[in-house]
């Protein structure tokens, strides 16, 4: 019986996901989830494209990156997704993407401002932007954790964007926020309009209400 199974389908029917939303292209990005009971960790493998990879293509590792169950290496920024749960206990998912509108604010090493309550509510806050670094390495996973601090979203400069969450629901909910965010600041750029970011306090209320009370509930009879 194959390890962790339901939570590599898990991991796979994301990672399809992000690829069918326009997040990443072919190989682009990593996906991985904390199983909590066993503390091992499911993650894409490197160099997967997302059209002809399988569950199976899953892969188990350790909380330290080595392979416990798996055909494949995993993608090369295992360090950063390792780190992250090692690190913040609140973690349980990590996603990396190449997302086409947050990817410009990579590009110009720009933090993303939060334009759209929806995002702040995801958010919380400004998502922050790391200097370029070479990824795959403990000192960009370093650098991203610094980055993203308590947060949940950071951009890599030059690179892409990193989300987490206590979940793989939240941590994909999150991503989508930052590039929907990132799309409409750019939009109304181009509408001649500098669009001004939610206010600090604006943003907390709203992230503690999506992450205290934004669920599904039973209609009363």
């Amino acid at each position: 019986m194959m390890l962790l199974a339901e939570l590599r389908q898990q991991v796979f029917n994301y990672a399809r996901q992000m690829a069918t939303d326009g997040l990443a292209h072919g190989s682009q990005g990593n996906i991985s989830a904390l199983d909590r009971a066993t503390g091992l960790v499911a993650i894409t493998p490197s160099a997967a494209d997302y059209a002809t990879m399988t569950p199976e293509d899953i892969v188990v590792v350790d909380q330290e990156g080595a392979i416990v169950e798996g055909r494949w290496k995993p993608t090369i920024e295992t360090p950063l997704h390792t780190l992250f749960y090692r690190r913040r206990g609140d973690v349980g998912a990590v996603m990396h993407c190449h997302a086409p509108y947050a990817s410009g604010f990579a590009a110009a090493l720009r933090p993303i401002p939060l334009v759209l309550a929806e995002a702040a509510a995801c958010i919380g806050h400004e998502v922050p932007v790391a200097p370029f670094m070479p990824s795959g390495t403990a000192a960009f996973g370093e650098l991203m954790l610094d980055t993203i601090g308590a947060g949940s979203a950071a951009v890599m400069g030059q690179h892409g964007i990193v989300a987490c969450g206590t979940d793989l629901r939240r941590a994909f909910a999150t991503t989508i926020a930052v590039e929907d965010t990132a799309r409409a600041y750019i939009f109304a750029r181009q509408l001649g309009v500098d669009p001004a970011p939610l206010p600090s306090e604006v943003c907390a209320d709203l992230h503690s209400w999506w992450l205290n009370k934004y669920q599904r509930t039973a209609a009363k009879e």
